[in-house]
């Protein structure tokens, strides 16, 4: 029961969390790892995407010119 007690308890000491505000550190924000990761995203996947694309206008085109 003690244990249980303690626990509880143990929030009391914690401190709060401060204030709201907005962290203008480049470097602990994330900001160049999340441009690099976005960055290779676009530069690799439009190429994916744009082949996928064709592909699918490949496979749609003569269904769609039997259809008129």
């Amino acid at each position: 029961m003690k244990n249980i007690t303690d626990s509880f308890l143990c929030f009391i000491y914690w401190p709060s969390a401060g204030s709201f505000g907005f962290d203008t550190d480049i470097l602990a924000t994330n900001l160049i790892n999340l441009s690099v990761v976005l960055g290779v995203l676009i530069f690799f996947g439009k190429g994916v995407c744009a082949s996928c694309l064709f592909q699918r206008i490949d496979w749609i085109q003569p269904t769609a010119l039997f259809s008129l």
